[in-house]
């Protein structure tokens, strides 16, 4: 029996460390001999994309397809294991971004979910929509540096009591989000402004201050996402 020719293990190696420094906007300085060197290296050239925002941008901008590339190890927040770590001060460097022709291609999904789970509650889909517009813009991997996630950006307590067991998952987010809305409407006997106020800040805060919570990010916050309610509401049916 003749024993077909093998790959040589060398050649593999050096074959898949150029495919992933093909891949890397950057360059490692790495011999390809030398697996423990090229770890290090590509630990380093991942921390360098990170701080640069790199790893931010769009997956078609390096040439790959819509799913996300890197998926970094879990870190801790608030004692929840999360997708992405935080960076102080900035989310949009952190997790992936998808491109508007991406998220285009995810809205039919994402509209669908709006409107089975605003239907359920009986609230109105461009309310959740605008909710989402200002929320994360419709970036479906969206993490803030307190640990809100996903599309209607759930904080982990919040989506664990909600049942959201992926908060990052299109169609959980959203009922957990819409679910968690309706729940703020009732409590505040249907002002919206005040519902608005304690989805961003938390009841307690609204019931503290006996009105919007003094808060330069939650009184923003309120007013736009009622103006880019209003909008949707010109703009007719979508």
């Amino acid at each position: 029996m003749t024993i077909p020719n093998l790959p040589n293990i060398s050649s593999l190696m050096k074959q898949k460390i150029a495919e992933i420094q093909g891949r890397l906007p950057i360059k490692m300085n790495v011999s390809s001999s030398n697996n423990a060197d090229f770890a290090q290296e590509l630990s380093k050239a991942s921390a360098s994309l990170e701080s640069a925002g790199v790893l931010g941008e769009s997956v078609d901008a390096l040439g790959e397809s819509a799913a996300p590339i890197i998926y970094i190890e879990p870190s801790t927040v608030s004692g929840t294991k999360t997708k992405y770590p935080l960076v102080s001060g900035s989310y949009e460097s952190v997790y992936p971004r998808l491109s508007q022709t991406q998220i285009q291609e995810l809205m039919p999904r994402i509209n669908a979910a709006i409107d089975t789970y605003s239907n359920q509650y009986n609230l109105d889909p461009k309310l959740i929509r605008a909710v989402i517009k200002e929320e994360s813009g419709f970036q479906p991997f969206a993490l803030s540096t307190s640990g809100a996630m996903g599309l209607m950006q759930l904080m982990p307590g919040t989506a664990e009591g909600l049942g959201v067991t992926d908060a990052y998952n299109i169609e959980q987010n959203i009922l957990g989000g819409t679910q968690y809305l309706y729940y703020q409407l009732k409590a505040f006997d249907g002002d919206l402004k005040l519902a608005l106020a304690a989805y961003n800040a938390g009841p307690n805060a609204v019931k503290k201050y006996g009105g919007i919570p003094p808060y330069e990010q939650t009184v923003n916050y309120v007013k736009k996402v009622i103006n880019s309610y209003d909008m949707y509401q010109a703009m007719g049916d979508n």
